[in-house]
């Protein structure tokens, strides 16, 4: 069902670590190509490099965010937004190209979540985070006011399901220097911070009951995740002794290639990468509310 009722339309922001805040939701899972110096690669190789950008695997990008995603919220969506905020930066063959402006806190704004939703989450018996690009596919429906709330309330099994690959979204650039110089290295999210991730969209209305704190005052995680599963052979990074020592139970669930189905091939699989056996993952789940 829709996670909220409006006829607005919608705007999703993103917050990065090193503080650079970007605005729409194809800028976000689609970065644009770096400024990269005139001795280093020219305008065709790097617009070359965008369109790997957008199939989406990690393992064949060049250009990726240069920090991780730390945030996402809603903004006023403006109509004069692009018109107004638009900065011209030179590059690489000279010519000027446009760059959006950076968003403030003022732009932001916590839409209501659909009543069903609300009313679904505290019927079920069990509750799904399901798998997508996680800053514009997963958490865009987390971070609805009111949302955090009603899970944390429900003592239900929880169940975080992790990608089968990273993506765009999932991944960024760092600038590392040595005695070779400076080199650019790829980073990834591994589970636990996906985890963190989650809590911290859910709690990010800042709405919670005393019992979501432990004696310090930290958020307590099985109250928003109670099991991690996974499809054996994710690029994922899983440190399963850590997870458990937060309470999370983790478990993998049979895999095939992601080329071999539809929604694999859809999402940008390829040959090495990997999906949920379907009817495994369903009898893992049933399992849990099984009586």
């Amino acid at each position: 069902m829709p996670a909220v009722l409006t006829e607005d339309r919608l705007v999703l922001g993103a917050e990065l670590k090193d503080g650079t805040r970007i605005r729409g939701q194809f800028n976000i899972s689609h970065p644009r190509p770096k400024l990269l110096s005139n001795d280093t690669k020219d305008t065709a190789q790097n617009e070359n490099e965008h369109r790997q950008v957008i199939k989406k695997s990690s393992s064949e990008v060049a250009s990726l965010h240069a920090s991780p995603i730390q945030r996402i919220s809603y903004l006023l969506n403006d109509p004069s937004w692009k018109k107004n905020n638009q900065q011209h930066t030179q590059s690489l063959d000279g010519s000027n190209i446009q760059q959006q402006q950076q968003w403030s806190s003022r732009n932001e704004i916590t839409p209501e979540p659909n009543p069903q939703v609300l009313d679904a989450i505290s019927n079920a018996n069990c509750i799904v985070y399901g798998c997508g690009s996680l800053f514009t596919s997963v958490l865009p429906s987390l971070v609805l006011d009111g949302v955090g709330l009603a899970i944390s309330s429900r003592y239900v099994y929880k169940v975080l399901l992790l990608n089968g690959w990273h993506d765009c979204e999932t991944s960024w650039v760092e600038t590392s220097n040595d005695e070779d110089g400076s080199k650019q290295v790829v980073k990834q999210m591994n589970a636990n911070s996906i985890v963190q991730a989650v809590i911290n969209a859910l709690g990010q209305d800042g709405i919670h009951s005393n019992d979501d704190e432990d004696d310090n005052g930290s958020t307590i995680t099985t109250d928003y995740i109670t099991h991690i599963f996974y499809p054996i052979g994710t690029e994922i990074d899983i440190d399963e002794e850590s997870l458990l020592n937060l309470g999370i139970e983790v478990r993998g669930i049979e895999s095939i290639p992601a080329n071999t189905c539809s929604e694999g091939s859809r999402s940008g699989g390829q040959s090495h990468h990997i999906v949920y056996d379907t009817k495994c993952l369903v009898d893992a789940l049933l399992s849990l509310t099984a009586v």
